[in-house]
């Protein structure tokens, strides 16, 4: 009798104990984390590369669980030239979690370009027609869940519209930012 209640006593506490420990499953609305927190918005930025003169920002809005649409503007130095562009960019986010994880997006956009071959002079100046592709990550972090980070890698090509000049080129596209999510 006595090992009967041991028994019963260690099954109850056993029982207790699973079930105060595991969570009940359910389903997960697309861009939300754990917390069922859905975040449909991140505006986003790179502030290590004003040390270096090198501007950017982007705003990126999802559309769906698995896709988002966003708008970036950069202004960069690669040498004597001067990179000034804006981009449309559309992402697919595979995990359904649009604005967390991995994404594999694609671009189009404009790019002046203007380099500096000589003491003050403009030696070159267009303006091109850009399609890139990239690949980024985005992290959302904080008990709020509104903290981002943002980092990826790509490349776009430029089509000149002139006739006279190298005609194609291919540029780089690196991404490290933080940002605001909502």
């Amino acid at each position: 009798m006595n090992r009967r209640r041991v028994i019963s006593f260690v099954s109850v506490i056993a029982l207790t104990a699973v079930a105060g420990f595991t969570t009940p499953a359910a389903a997960q609305s697309a861009g939300s984390d754990q917390a069922g927190i859905v975040r449909t918005n991140l505006i986003s930025s790179n502030p290590i590369g004003i040390i270096f003169e090198w501007f950017n920002g982007e705003f990126e809005h999802a559309i769906k669980s698995t896709v988002t649409l966003a708008v970036s503007g950069s202004h960069f130095s690669l040498g004597d030239a001067n990179y000034t562009a804006i981009d449309g960019i559309a992402r697919y986010y595979p995990s359904a979690r649009a604005i967390r994880g991995f994404s594999i997006g694609g671009s189009v956009g404009a790019v002046k370009v203007s380099e500096d071959n000589c003491d003050g002079c403009t030696a070159f100046d267009e303006s091109a027609f850009t399609i890139g592709i990239r690949g980024d990550h985005v992290w959302i972090l904080g008990r709020d869940q509104r903290f981002a980070v943002a980092a990826g890698i790509g490349a776009k090509r430029l089509f000149y519209s002139e006739s006279d000049n190298e005609g194609t080129e291919g540029l780089p596209i690196g991404r490290l930012s933080i940002g605001y999510a909502w």
